[in-house]
């Protein structure tokens, strides 16, 4: 299974600052949920964070991370911009 760029960009705008941030591939992903999340609790985060380190595996398909990193958004209320 490949871990490469999802098939569509998540935008994403954290509480802390204006600038949008473009998540388009796991390894984003897990930088973002590890180093600036606004949380590092929560179901939908262990879930992402767990889901982001299978596909990184390739256990995974990216695909899945992208869906798991867009739930952790929504359970953090971090604006993902549309």
């Amino acid at each position: 299974m490949d871990p490469g760029p999802w098939n569509e960009c998540v935008p994403v705008r954290m509480p802390d600052d204006q600038k949008i941030h473009m998540v388009s591939n796991t390894r984003q992903a897990v930088e973002l949920l590890t180093k600036r999340w606004p949380v590092n609790r929560g179901k939908a985060y262990q879930a992402a964070i767990d889901i982001c380190l299978a596909v990184l595996e390739r256990d995974s398909p990216a695909y899945v991370a992208r869906a798991a990193f867009v739930a952790a958004a929504k359970e953090a209320q971090v604006n993902v911009v549309s």
